[in-house]
C-alpha cells in the first residue's frame, strides 16, 4: 500500500484531535486544530476530487465529533481547495501532477514550511471569522486566531517532526 503512512497519519492527528484535544480546555483562546495536518501533508500528485473527497471527509468526522453543525465543513473544504494553488505559489512546485509523495521539509526545504503555514493560518482564519460571524469582538477574535493558531503549528511541527522521523528512519 503506498500512502500507509500517510493513512497512518492521519488516523493518528485525527484520534488525537477527537480523543484528547477537543476535550481539554486551557483557555477559551486555545483551540488547537490538529486535524488540518491530514490536509496539508495530503499527497502532492493526488487530484483535487480526491482532495476534497478526503477532506470533506476529515471535516464531516470533526463536525460529528466536535458538534459543530457544518463549521469544519464550511472551511475545511476552501482549504482543500486552495492546497494546490498554495503549493504552486508559496512552495514553488510548478508541474504538482508530476511531483509525487507527502510534502515534507526534507524534500521541499524552506518552501514546505511557507506552505505549511499558509495552510494552517488560512484555516485558523477561516475556522474563527465563520465561528463569530462577526468583528464585534475584534480583540477576542484576534487573541483566539493567534493563540489557537500558534497552538496548532506548534502541535501540527511535532508531529510532521516525528511523522518525518519514522519515514526516514526506514
Amino acid at each position: 500500500m503506498r500512502y500507509k503512512n500517510y493513512i497512518l497519519l492521519a488516523v493518528v492527528a485525527i484520534l488525537l484531535q477527537v480523543l484528547l484535544l477537543n476535550n481539554i480546555t486551557i483557555s477559551t483562546l486555545l483551540a488547537p486544530m490538529l486535524y488540518i495536518v491530514c490536509i496539508a501533508l495530503m499527497p502532492i500528485e493526488w487530484p483535487p476530487l480526491r482532495v476534497l473527497l478526503a477532506a470533506l471527509t476529515i471535516a464531516l468526522v470533526m463536525d460529528f465529533t466536535m458538534g459543530t453543525c457544518g463549521l469544519n465543513v464550511i472551511v475545511t473544504l476552501p482549504v482543500a481547495l486552495l492546497r494546490r494553488p498554495t503549493m504552486h505559489y508559496l512552495a514553488g512546485i510548478s508541474d504538482i501532477s508530476s511531483d509525487e509523495g507527502i510534502p515534507s521539509a526534507k524534500r521541499m526545504g524552506v518552501r514546505f514550511h511557507r506552505y505549511f503555514v499558509a495552510i494552517i493560518v488560512l484555516h485558523s482564519l477561516l475556522f474563527f471569522s465563520v465561528e463569530s460571524l462577526s468583528f464585534t469582538s475584534f480583540g477576542l477574535w484576534l487573541a483566539r486566531f493567534v493563540c489557537s493558531t500558534a497552538a496548532t503549528l506548534t502541535l501540527a511541527y511535532l508531529v510532521v517532526f516525528l511523522f518525518e522521523t519514522k519515514l526516514h528512519s526506514k
